[in-house]
């Protein structure tokens, strides 16, 4: 395992006619003070004859009291035989901890259940995240056709509060070469006093080995201000290489914002920003990104372009063109007598290009064939 291995005691050895069983009792994996696997007992059947012939097929593993910290540092290996999954695996008052999910530790505790090789498994548990908590349960139906190994797949979390906080479906998990396919994906959440918010997802190809993340139709609607069709996606997380071509309509983004935790400007009029479309594709190679907008519309404004630049550094570079906007949805109209004042940019600022506006509207101001052009700026992030 390439870590410190501890047993309380020695291994206990029971010789059965079909199947030799060892329990290592108090198992410690890692450092002493903080071992990233423990459990008070592990028992471990294995079948007779294969082992014999230098193969180890894993009738039963019981787990009491199992503790994992993850992910797993280590490596494993069984010696060059070939190691198979067990045919029943019991959890007794399981625990994980799972650092950096989303910024903040995920642990699920009080994990009790079973997991099959062929029948249904079911696994339960408490979990608790970013200072909330409550129940979770999944379940999964485990097949022995060569290609569909996995049915009716559900994880189900919930809180005192909202017990179906979150819902995820699977009818069925397909084998492909190196590979999973999902053929669809369903997952729903709905939080007190907010919309419920629904993610279906279609053709769905993951392969862990290589990071490759495709999906062929998808869908993401958050109540009746978000819509979001995802029409082909493709992404290797690891190397930041990947398309998406999409259509998305928000409406009321002031007030899908606040519900995000996102804060915007006041606004000079309280309608403004009701309604946002987009359809284009995005493009990812690395630090280097790739947005171009075939048709877009802010409140009654139509817009098309082309966005591109790096991640790291930060550079963004802009190709606009705006049919007609009115500036004075967003900001004060300049009054008779004073010169207009548009806000400060910040002294670091590292947005480059232009944009080219038909006609603007300020309020008693008409301008037409309006470029805005923003240079090079001297101070950079």
């Amino acid at each position: 395992m390439q870590q410190p291995v501890y047993l309380a005691t020695n291994p206990e050895w029971h010789w059965g006619k079909q199947e030799l069983q060892i329990t290592l009792p108090g198992l410690r994996v890692g450092p002493a003070a903080h071992p990233q696997f423990s459990a008070s007992r592990l028992m471990v059947a294995l079948d007779w004859r294969p082992l014999l012939h230098g193969q180890i097929k894993l009738q039963q593993i019981v787990l009491d009291a199992p503790m994992l910290d993850g992910p797993w540092k280590g490596g494993g290996s069984a010696g060059g035989a070939a190691l198979s999954l067990p045919g029943k695996m019991i959890i007794r008052d399981g625990t994980l901890r799972w650092p950096n999910v989303a910024g903040h530790t995920l642990s699920l505790t009080a994990v009790n259940g079973q997991m099959l090789a062929k029948g249904l498994s079911q696994l339960a548990g408490d979990w608790h995240w970013r200072g909330k908590g409550g129940r979770w349960h999944f379940a999964v139906e485990m097949a022995p056709a060569p290609t569909v190994f996995a049915r009716k797949v559900s994880l189900q979390v919930g809180t005192t509060i909202d017990p179906t906080l979150l819902q995820v479906a699977i009818p069925t998990l397909q084998s492909a070469a190196k590979g999973v396919v999902v053929p669809a994906l369903r997952v729903r959440w709905q939080a007190r006093g907010q919309g419920p918010a629904q993610l279906r997802l279609q053709a769905l190809r993951l392969n862990m080995a290589q990071s490759q993340l495709a999906v062929q139709e998808g869908a993401l609607t958050a109540g009746d201000d978000l819509a979001l069709q995802v029409q082909t996606l493709g992404l290797n997380w690891k190397t930041l290489q990947g398309h998406l071509a999409y259509q998305i309509t928000i409406r009321r983004l002031p007030r899908l914002a606040t519900r995000w935790g996102l804060s915007l400007p006041k606004l000079t009029d309280p309608n403004a920003l009701q309604r946002l479309t987009s359809t284009g594709a995005v493009q990812l190679d690395g630090p280097h990104f790739q947005w171009v907008v075939t048709q877009g519309e802010l409140d009654d404004s139509v817009w098309m372009g082309k966005i591109f630049g790096t991640w790291r550094p930060l550079a963004i570079h802009v190709n606009l063109s705006v049919a007609q906007f009115n500036l004075g949805h967003y900001l004060p109209a300049p009054r008779p007598g004073k010169a207009a004042r548009l806000p400060t940019l910040p002294q670091q600022w590292p947005v480059t290009g232009k944009i080219h506006v038909t006609k603007l509207l300020w309020g008693k101001i008409s301008a037409r064939d309006l470029v805005i052009r923003s240079t090079v700026s001297k101070a950079r992030p």
